[in-house]
């Protein structure tokens, strides 16, 4: 192991183990107070477009309709970091590592600190009431969460960066980046596995018979679209390896983020040009979605991710997504019937 990978194992750990301590070192170091703000608008608007576009579909009656309503806007929402990690001589983070002893020189036992430091913690929790304002991850991280039991959203400083978003950037970008995570997320609630809980994250079917079966009826749509896709780099093999636990994250639309985004552009107007690119709004939108999902992968861990992780490989969450979306063809002026604009397309949200 070269000294740079070191380094990252090492960060890796420590943020791992420690991740308020962390989180607060980091949030000082880059995340601008006014991003928290400019999020939680975000999130307002693109709550506001999944409300409508239910309106849109057919295979879902009225008085679930009404419940995916009162869902929807019920999600609460973690926004960068918890508050107390950035409080002057706050006593609450200094608890939280106060019984731990480190030492400089002797890494075993401090690994060995923090399992104990974990294990009390878990188990002190099981003589307390749940904390529902609790953070479920820590500030420096490039990811993002829903919580079905808590109906709840998340999205940590880590992710609030270029490119998903910047106050800098055109809102085409941050509506393509970061608010194609917070639709993401968003949609979670209502998947197949975030379906079977209610607006308060208790386990309830709120569902009628005729919705969940025309539910069942339009991811099936999926299923068999995402069967036609074989990943290269895993060998060819097919996408909807182990399927049934890919469905859930395959019933993701851009719809949401792009309603949402010419709604701010009507109230707004329109954005100027990024200056040596020939590409509209509607175009920097859909290119930010996909420079969003960049990335590599080793073929053996291609191999292994197709057949365990639930989401799918980064290049069919772009196209997957895409190709059913018509504002997309119409933007790219793909041929009808070509690759990126089949005859038939799957829309469940």
């Amino acid at each position: 192991m070269n000294t740079d990978a070191w380094w990252r194992e090492c960060v890796r750990y420590v943020q791992s183990s420690m991740e308020n301590a962390v989180g607060a070192l980091y949030v000082r170091e880059t995340f601008a107070g006014e991003s928290k703000q400019m999020v939680s608008d975000l999130i307002t608007k693109i709550q506001m477009a999944y409300v409508e576009t239910l309106e849109e579909l057919s295979w879902m009656d009225t008085p679930s309709k009404e419940k995916a309503r009162e869902k929807a806007m019920a999600i609460k929402e973690h926004i960068g970091y918890p508050d107390h990690i950035l409080q002057d001589s706050n006593l609450k983070l200094d608890q939280e590592y106060a019984h731990l002893n480190f030492s400089e020189e002797h890494y075993f036992e401090n690994v060995l600190e923090n399992l104990r430091s974990e294990a009390h913690k878990s188990l002190k929790k099981l003589r307390e009431p749940v904390d529902p304002d609790l953070w479920i991850i820590g500030a420096a991280v490039v990811n993002a969460f829903y919580s079905p039991n808590r109906n709840q959203i998340v999205f940590p400083a880590g992710i609030l960066q270029p490119p998903f978003f910047s106050k800098q950037q055109h809102q085409a970008l941050n509506f393509g980046g970061i608010g194609m995570v917070i639709g993401h997320e968003i949609t979670h609630g209502f998947d197949d596995n975030g379906r079977n809980f209610d607006k308060d994250g208790n386990m309830l079917n709120w569902w009628s018979n005729y919705s969940a079966e025309h539910f069942k009826e339009q991811s099936q749509c999926m299923v068999q679209q995402y069967g036609n896709f074989n990943w290269k780099l895993a060998g060819g093999q097919n996408v909807m390896t182990n399927s049934y636990n890919k469905l859930g994250v395959h019933v993701k639309s851009a719809r949401v983020r792009l309603q949402a985004y010419l709604k701010w552009v009507a109230m707004e107007g329109e954005e100027p040009r990024l200056p040596g690119l020939d590409m509209d709004h509607k175009q920097l939108f859909f290119l930010n979605f996909a420079q969003v999902w960049c990335g590599a992968y080793r073929p053996e861990y291609a191999s292994q991710s197709i057949k365990i992780d639930s989401h799918s490989p980064l290049e069919y969450r772009v196209l997957g997504s895409l190709q059913n979306f018509e504002a997309f063809s119409e933007a790219f002026e793909c041929q009808k019937g070509s690759r990126m604009n089949p005859e038939l397309k799957c829309r469940v949200w």
